[in-house]
């Protein structure tokens, strides 16, 4: 049943129902996610911009697309691109840059945008060195947030020692956030 057709008192009173009652019927074990993939403008251009945070190509795909496919593209596109990206460090997750050509998708958020809200998501990124990252942003062009931020964790480290870390944010091409962090480490009180 289309959710659009249940009277609006009992879409309230199903999504009052405590979550105990979700967690009695358990969902099976296993999940992994295996990426995030970004519905993307341009592959190359967002390839660009990732490229700069240590990704690289894994894996290439894409071909002709039946438009009248179930799944939920706003456009009848004909084309698809999927680019996989992994990072040079071996660990961590991967991306995946996925466009929609000959009926280009319509944009669902203004990737010019300053701010975000509730359905946008935040891509953290943990890195070696916030600073070195920021000025490669930044010589790129990128559209970047704020300058690194110290930061002191609630963490302390094995002898009680203090932590620190820095953090910033900068839009990609897409104007999806992404929040670059770098770890912290014991400081000197």
């Amino acid at each position: 049943m289309d959710r659009r057709s249940v009277p609006a008192a009992l879409c309230g009173m199903l999504l009052s129902l405590p979550a105990t009652l979700f967690a009695a019927t358990s969902a099976p074990a296993g999940a992994t996610l295996l990426r995030t993939t970004l519905t993307v403008a341009d592959v190359d251009r967002s390839l660009a911009f990732y490229s700069l945070l240590g990704f690289s190509v894994e894996s290439e795909m894409g071909g002709e697309r039946n438009p009248d496919s179930p799944f939920p593209l706003n456009s009848k596109s004909t084309q698809w691109r999927l680019t996989i990206l992994g990072p040079s460090s071996g660990g961590g997750g991967k991306i995946g840059l996925l466009s929609f050509d000959d009926a280009r998708p319509a944009a669902t958020h203004d990737p010019s945008r300053e701010q975000i809200g509730l359905g946008d998501m935040v891509f953290v990124f943990d890195v070696v060195d916030a600073g070195l990252i920021h000025s490669v942003l930044q010589a790129a062009g990128a559209r970047i947030v704020e300058d690194p931020v110290t930061y002191r964790s609630r963490d302390k480290d094995a002898a009680g020692r203090s932590m620190e870390g820095k953090v910033f944010h900068v839009f990609d091409p897409d104007g999806y956030l992404i929040e670059i962090l770098q770890a912290a480490q014991p400081v000197s009180d």
